[in-house]
């Protein structure tokens, strides 16, 4: 299989860095032929969080936008109109339709994201070996297998986690749009409550807080966590040693990153309604139990905690969804799969 990768993104590189890292294994494996032209210079598209690839001649756009939000829409249509298939992080049948119209049945569902590399990776290439490896001790640069466990027990007292952040509605790219303005307002307002409560309930067994900023700095000053304490490595220590781990919808009702690394480790999760559609069998109930309060999640998290059993059940059913579904090499594998059978 030949694939080429139109690498045009800066913005968005976080984004489509576990595509990447995925067709970099898969490549390392001897399983495809893989080609990167590097046309961020100037790119139209520099801005969106997008890839495009061309594979055996034929074009498959990976979106990885937060919804159906994106800077320069008028950019954007004419890939999705000339692509064969696209892949979308956030997918929705009726937004698809209502966004999109008849590009709509080019459209499925990619599934979750997060901020992951691998060895190889196009996007390590453009830093330098010492800004690099200042990345990789604070953990800005992580690998597959940094957030990658499994959960064999649950502790007499199990761990709860929470680590968030706020957003900044003074934003210019916010101050055109009341409504994302409203938005990034209701989602700061849950997030610092959830700490709020969850400390309240919970304060031998929850670990979290909010990330230091200056915005958060003005909203609550009591929550904010030190700067070390939020490094990425010493985050992914304590999800690693936290058996309960709490989910809250993302910028333009995303799924937030942290899904897929609770996925990757395995963590029982408690999470607000997912607004998107994911590939393969991932349910409330069985995967993640959903909350729609701050009080609905400390009694969410209180039913768990009074069936341990659960959260090691909920564990294990997360791990073996990421090992199919999730790791970079599986997500890129789903979708060239599903891309051979309808291409």
């Amino acid at each position: 299989m030949q694939v080429t990768i139109k690498l045009a993104t800066r913005e968005g590189a976080a984004h489509v860095s576990g595509i990447l890292a995925g067709f970099t294994l898969l490549a390392k494996r001897g399983e495809l032929t893989l080609r990167v032209q590097d046309e961020r210079q100037g790119s139209p598209l520099a801005r969106e969080a997008l890839l495009e690839t061309e594979i055996d001649g034929r074009t498959v756009v990976f979106d990885l936008m937060d919804g159906y939000w994106y800077n320069r829409p008028e950019t954007v249509f004419p890939l999705y109109h000339s692509a064969d298939i696209i892949f979308k992080r956030s997918f929705s049948s009726v937004k698809n339709s209502e966004v999109f119209g008849a590009f709509s049945e080019k459209i499925h569902p990619l599934g979750f994201n997060y901020h992951v590399f691998c060895p190889g990776s196009p996007l390590i290439g453009t830093t330098s070996k010492i800004g690099f490896l200042k990345k990789r001790i604070k953990g800005v640069t992580c690998y597959v297998s940094d957030y990658e466990a499994k959960m064999t027990h649950v502790s007499a007292r199990p761990r709860i986690l929470f680590i968030t952040r706020l957003w900044d509605p003074a934003e210019p790219v916010v101050q055109t749009d009341s409504e994302l303005v409203r938005q990034w307002g209701e989602i700061n307002e849950m997030r610092m409550l959830l700490v709020r409560k969850l400390r309240a309930a919970f304060p031998e067994q929850f670990i979290g807080g909010i990330q230091d900023s200056p915005f958060a700095q003005t909203q609550c000053p009591d929550l904010i966590l030190s700067e070390h304490s939020t490094w990425k490595r010493i985050y992914l220590h304590r999800m690693k040693h936290s058996e309960i781990c709490i989910a809250s919808t993302g910028l333009h009702q995303s799924s937030g990153w942290k899904i897929a690394e609770y996925l990757a480790a395995g963590r029982a999760i408690v999470s607000e309604p997912l607004c998107y559609e994911v590939p393969g069998p991932f349910q409330a109930g069985e995967n993640y139990l959903t909350y729609t309060s701050a009080d609905g999640c400390i009694e969410q998290i209180r039913t768990l905690l009074a069936h341990p059993e659960q959260i090691l059940q909920m564990g294990q059913r997360n791990r073996a969804y990421y090992d199919t579904w999730l790791r970079p090499d599986q997500i890129v594998t789903k979708a060239l799969e599903q891309a051979k059978i309808l291409l």
